[in-house]
């Protein structure tokens, strides 16, 4: 007979083997994709602010290198955190067009390499399966559709305000790619500049999508991402989306659909900012997003995004 202590150590093992096969935040259950979640970026709280500067191009790079430089709002010595993130195309959503990505990162004493990443893999759409289709090449880089996707901790490697990051892509044997363009290298920074405020500060990371294809398919999706701002009196905050789209998704926060436009900093990559400084009600706060269905044209039928980032000042 088994004894209560037996049930009870049963109970929280079959809980324990549940909790582990339980997926995690929703993600486009049709194209498939990561969630953001702060787990994957980070949080803290510094006196100076959140950061980004981003490459807006779409160039190919394996003739030469794709190179980005950074100009930091601060002294090395105030950097709290620091990551670069870099997505290169693989040009088809689901085939396999190996791909290798080499990416360096020059911190103020010269270039070093930070990886090379080795995609050489397809991708299968999830179609409902309640899988995320993410293809994990390993810990800093994944694969969704058709997007490489691939992140660095920077912060110990920069030692001057003036930094660069250079991109390039080939076969594993070092020829030419199928495709291989750079859709962004972008640098985020959370610095301090020696004053008292207090700054919260989130970097949600992950690489969601949305399609029409979903739509179509009956799957239809909005993208959820949470910030834990509860407690929190904010006297200003402020929300930025850095997406990669040839055409900016539609965003509410807490609630409040967010201004729209189209800034398309690049031919794949965009950032939009806003203030929102009155929908920070005490609780945690939701910034959602969708694709924007208000064009016919082919490529706005398409949205991901990697990055939310959020910042509240909170009252002294």
């Amino acid at each position: 007979m088994k004894t209560d202590i037996q049930r009870m150590l049963a109970c929280m093992l079959v809980l324990t083997v549940v909790c582990a096969f339980t997926p995690p935040v929703s993600a486009d259950p049709y194209l498939g994709g990561d969630p953001l979640v702060t787990g994957n970026g980070t949080s803290g709280t510094v006196s100076g602010g959140l950061w980004f500067d981003a490459y807006p191009g779409f160039d190919y790079a394996h003739t030469a290198p794709i190179v980005k430089n950074f100009t930091l709002p601060c002294s090395s010595g105030n950097v709290a955190w620091a990551r670069l993130y870099v997505d290169t195309y693989i040009g088809n959503m689901q085939a396999n067009y190996p791909l290798n990505t080499t990416v360096e990162f020059d911190g103020g004493s010269g270039y070093e390499t930070l990886d090379t990443e080795i995609v050489n893999t397809t991708y299968t759409f999830p179609r409902g399966s309640g899988e995320d289709g993410t293809i994990w090449i390993n810990d800093h880089c994944n694969r969704v559709t058709s997007d490489c996707l691939m992140w660095y901790d920077v912060t110990a490697d920069i030692n001057s305000s003036s930094v660069s990051a250079r991109v390039q892509t080939h076969k594993p044997d070092g020829t030419q790619p199928f495709d291989g363009r750079v859709k962004m290298i972008t640098l985020v920074v959370a610095y301090n500049d020696g004053d008292f405020d207090q700054i919260h500060y989130w970097v949600n990371q992950g690489h969601d999508t949305d399609s029409y294809v979903a739509d179509d398919e009956g799957y239809s999706y909005i993208g959820e991402t949470d910030f834990s701002t509860s407690g929190i009196t904010a006297v200003d905050a402020n929300l930025t989306a850095i997406y990669l789209a040839s055409y900016n998704g539609n965003y509410a926060f807490n609630g409040n659909a967010l201004p729209w436009s189209n800034p398309q900093q690049g031919s794949y990559l965009g950032y939009q900012s806003w203030n929102v400084t009155d929908y920070i009600t005490g609780g945690d706060s939701t910034m959602t997003f969708d694709r924007n269905s208000t064009d016919s044209g082919s490529y706005s039928g398409y949205f991901k995004i990697p990055l939310a980032l959020l910042t509240v000042e909170e009252e002294e």
